[in-house]
């Protein structure tokens, strides 16, 4: 055998391998150099192009676009005066124009006197939508009990002037449900429902259910007087029937005018809810005025009567109506010579235009009864008489409501209860069986 063609064949093999490999190298190459030459082939060399720019610069016509044209039409809005407020800023927030804002408040004594208007307190303005100012009306507190409605419109020589008009306000009947999701209070504000209508049912239904007890799922359905002047709400009236679903229990209660200017509470079969304080004010005395929204007797405008007046003879003795502590014992612009109790944390009675004080101070304690002044006509007064109020949690209630024992009601004052009743247990139905929380208007 010759070994030597052995040892040849190795790198006999390497070298057609390499021819091999060189080879197919080659053929790789040759897309990429017929490229190259391709691309030597088309390039234009060193030549340049000389491309043309040209700036076109053209006006085009827009739409031509026209504020429309006031209607003329105006606009009763309402804004609470919120702390840190400006009268100007509040105006304009209501959409009245800056220098309408400004015209009123200088032109205007009213308007100078509004710049005092305290927190909490609504404004109510009449506009177009120009911006232009036509009327303004708002409650302001005398600070004795009452808040006399001031309604102030600008004449035709664009004059303002305070319209000494008698007011005729008219209440209508207003049904409203409140479903409660969270808790009735967040549920009845978010439904719109007025804050002193909220407390006068925490204060019919407080001897027989805490509203604060609520839960997801229950139910107030009411009927409620809402007063209307000019086509705008001025505020809201009394309670007339309510009924509160809570569980598969139901309670109901049912308003009963005594007379003109008093008037009790009562469940479906005409007994009363509330049996009241321990004691009245005042022996046998009447109740000449009473509680809520009442034509003023001398202006004839609208006032709001945060209490009741008992008609007495100057000198007659004031009693504490329940047992409590005296808040305060002093002097008050409108009120006068002024006591006033706390009882408990939640209730504060108040006696007003007193002709001189009891035998007790600030800070000392009272029992039902007790006689802690006598009646007088001090401060902002027209004559002898006690202005008596209760406040719960802050909030004027209707003591006749609240705080005077409850009579029984008569065989024919029965018959008229009920009679009553029929209609408002009708709105309640409506109301409860619609589908989401709402509340209707009606107008007889």
């Amino acid at each position: 055998m010759d070994y030597r063609k052995l040892l040849r064949f190795p790198q006999n093999h390497e070298y057609n391998f390499h021819l091999a490999h060189a080879g197919w190298l080659a053929v790789a190459a040759m897309p990429l150099l017929l490229g190259v030459a391709t691309a030597f082939a088309v390039a234009p060399g060193n030549a340049s192009l000389d491309v043309q720019v040209e700036t076109v610069t053209q006006s085009l016509a827009l739409p031509r676009f026209e504020m429309p044209a006031s209607s003329g039409t105006r606009y009763w809005r309402a804004d609470t005066i919120s702390r840190g407020d400006t009268l100007s800023g509040v105006m304009q927030r209501m959409g009245v124009s800056a220098s309408e804002a400004m015209g009123f408040i200088k032109q205007s004594r009213v308007g100078q006197g509004l710049l005092r208007l305290p927190a909490g307190e609504t404004l109510h303005i009449q506009t177009d939508d120009a911006g232009e100012l036509f009327a303004v009306r708002y409650l302001k507190d005398d600070q004795n009990g009452e808040k006399n409605l001031i309604n102030i419109r600008k004449t035709a020589s664009g004059e303002w002037a305070v319209n000494a008009d008698a007011i005729e306000a008219v209440a209508i009947d207003t049904p409203s449900s409140i479903r409660v999701l969270k808790s009735f209070a967040s549920s009845a504000a978010s439904s719109g429902l007025p804050k002193d209508v909220r407390a006068q049912l925490d204060e019919i239904f407080s001897d027989q259910i805490d509203l604060d007890s609520l839960q997801r799922g229950d139910e107030v359905n009411l009927v409620y007087q809402t007063l209307y002047y000019d086509g705008e709400t001025i505020g809201a009236g009394r309670v007339l029937a309510a009924e509160v679903k809570r569980g598969n229990r139901t309670w109901h209660a049912y308003y009963a005018a005594h007379d003109d200017e008093s008037g009790s509470y009562y469940d479906s079969n005409g007994q009363p809810l509330q049996k009241g304080f321990d004691a009245r004010p005042v022996d046998n005395a009447r109740v000449s005025s009473g509680f809520g929204y009442r034509r003023h007797p001398v202006l004839g405008g609208l006032r709001l009567h945060q209490g009741i007046d008992y008609a007495a003879p100057s000198g007659t003795p004031i009693r504490a109506a329940a047992d409590g502590t005296v808040a305060n014992a002093g002097t008050e612009s409108g009120y006068g010579n002024v006591v006033r109790l706390r009882h408990n944390n939640r209730y504060e009675t108040v006696y007003a235009h007193m002709s001189r004080f009891g035998n007790y101070r600030s800070g000392q304690t009272v029992k039902a009864g007790d006689i802690i002044g006598y009646v007088g006509s001090t401060g902002r007064s027209t004559g002898a008489h006690l202005h008596f109020e209760v406040r719960v949690g802050g909030t004027p209630v209707d003591p006749t409501v609240n705080a005077v024992p409850a009579p029984r009601l008569t065989a024919s004052a029965l018959s008229a209860f009920r009679k009553a009743n029929v209609a408002l247990n009708q709105q309640i139905d409506v109301v409860a069986s619609a589908p989401n929380t709402i509340t209707l208007a009606r107008l007889d």
